[in-house]
């Protein structure tokens, strides 16, 4: 079975074996040409577009995909808080600039579509080449038009338009996605910065410590292990400083690049809020209104429904093909003639049965696909759930007793400062007390990541904690 397409083809007889449609068709081709479309060389950027100056920068709350966080002003002068970078990153993030052109070629798809098929003339001249008495100049004009493509116009077009919906809903996807990213490279930066603090201040303990272990070796008050382990305790703290600046610096390249701005542009960040609320509850409702709420899944959902208008459009291409026309000419004998022909495609071998077979099969695993999407989420949750628990209760144990260990280390820095303590037994009380607050501040930093990757799997920001 065929495409249906039926052509009338209308045919004249013009008088003293001219061609009169001559006329008509310039006139015709002329307003073709009209409306040609014509073509603009359209050259590729030779710089990085890249923003020296976050100010410079139009950000619009309408634009934010977060409808509750819609009303928060974005102002850099008093540094940028977490949802401010999530908007910058949603208005500025070169990945998504590009992605978003692909909207507007969605859309032209779809215009595509819903053309109507254009008409097709035809006409031919035939001028006998023998001089014989009687002969006169044949002619064949015709009309047509292709009727097959209007029966599948509608399920075309359908799908065509739920196309275009998945590629917006999957751009607003990567906007979740870069949000998330954005909110956790800002986290990294910050904490980063607060471990260079922190490191600043351990070394330069630990370097008094060795200048005045030194003095005291000398003076055979301590011992070489003892003097040994305070060079040793300055080499570590000053190995993992380096470290740490290598991260921060590594996050504020990566946090600059996903904003589009310039390497060395200015990016003043304002300090992370409190822990992220403690009992979030995930219960059967959110979790069921997710193929309601999150992009993906809603981008999932535009994809089947667009297949299962492309199943449809094959179905009802099946039909036979037929052609139908009306004639009359004339030949070079000056004979006039006029008929009437039928032709029928036979759909005994093929009749579109495999592509319908394809369009079943795609749909089939598109819905698979759906399926498994939403099913790996209900995972993700519950994990992400169980390990928040989990860090929570390790950041309780590790909060009770910093200030016992922190006590104990300004006790014990005092009584070696009387000579009441040796010199190792404080660096270790120190060094304890440097893991726990560089401990703290990674727990704090996961179960912000949590929390962030909770947001993004529900499609929501959680109302407390982080604005």
């Amino acid at each position: 079975m065929t495409i249906f397409d039926m052509k009338l083809l209308f045919r004249a007889t013009p008088p003293s074996g001219c061609f009169p449609q001559a006329p008509l068709l310039g006139s015709l081709s002329l307003l073709i040409l009209s409306s040609c479309a014509s073509f603009h060389s359209l050259p590729l950027g030779a710089h990085a577009d890249l923003s020296a100056d976050v100010k410079s920068i139009d950000v619009s709350a309408d634009d934010f995909p977060i409808h509750q966080l819609q009303h928060h002003a974005f102002d850099p002068e008093d540094g940028l808080d977490w949802v401010e970078i999530s908007m910058l990153a949603v208005a500025n993030n070169p990945s998504l600039k590009a992605l978003r052109l692909q909207s507007g070629e969605e859309a032209a798809q779809v215009y595509a579509v819903g053309l109507l098929p254009d008409p097709q003339i035809s006409a031919d001249l035939v001028h006998p080449m023998s001089s014989a008495a009687g002969l006169v100049t044949g002619f064949d004009a015709g009309l047509g038009y292709d009727v097959g493509a209007l029966i599948t116009r509608s399920a075309r077009k359908q799908a065509a338009s739920a196309q275009k919906s998945q590629v917006d809903l999957s751009i607003l996807w990567q906007e979740w996605q870069v949000i998330g990213r954005a909110r956790m490279l800002t986290l990294h930066v910050i904490n980063t910065g607060q471990k260079l603090e922190i490191l600043q201040k351990a070394i330069a303990s630990y370097q008094d410590s060795y200048k005045q272990s030194q003095t005291f070796l000398k003076q055979g008050e301590v011992t070489l292990d003892q003097a040994g382990a305070a060079a040793s305790a300055w080499f570590d703290a000053a190995n993992r400083l380096d470290q740490v600046r290598q991260q921060h610096s590594r996050a504020q390249h990566q946090l600059r690049a996903l904003l589009g701005l310039k390497p060395n542009a200015k990016l003043k960040l304002a300090s992370t809020a409190n822990l992220p609320p403690r009992n979030i509850d995930v219960g059967e409702a959110a979790l069921s209104d997710i193929p309601n709420r999150r992009p993906d899944l809603l981008a999932l959902q535009a994809g089947y429904d667009a297949q299962q208008n492309r199943v449809r459009s094959a179905i009802l291409a099946q039909f036979p093909g037929v052609n139908v026309g009306f004639s009359r000419g004339q030949d070079t004998d000056g004979l006039n003639t006029s008929g009437f022909g039928i032709a029928l495609d036979l759909p005994l071998f093929s009749g579109a049965r495999g592509k319908i077979a394809i369009a079943r099969a795609t749909r089939e695993r598109l819905r698979g696909e759906y399926q498994a999407r939403l099913d790996q989420s209900t995972s993700d949750i519950a994990r992400l759930m169980d390990k928040r628990t989990n860090l929570f209760a390790q950041y309780e144990r590790v909060k009770k007793l910093m200030p016992k260990i922190e006590s104990l280390a300004k006790n014990a820095r005092r009584a070696y400062q009387s000579g009441d303590m040796a010199a190792l037994d404080v660096l270790n009380l120190e060094t304890t007390l440097l893991n726990g607050q560089l401990e703290m501040i990674d727990l704090e930093e996961a179960l912000w990541q949590v929390q962030i990757a909770l947001d993004t799997l529900l499609a929501w920001w959680q109302p407390k904690g982080d604005t």
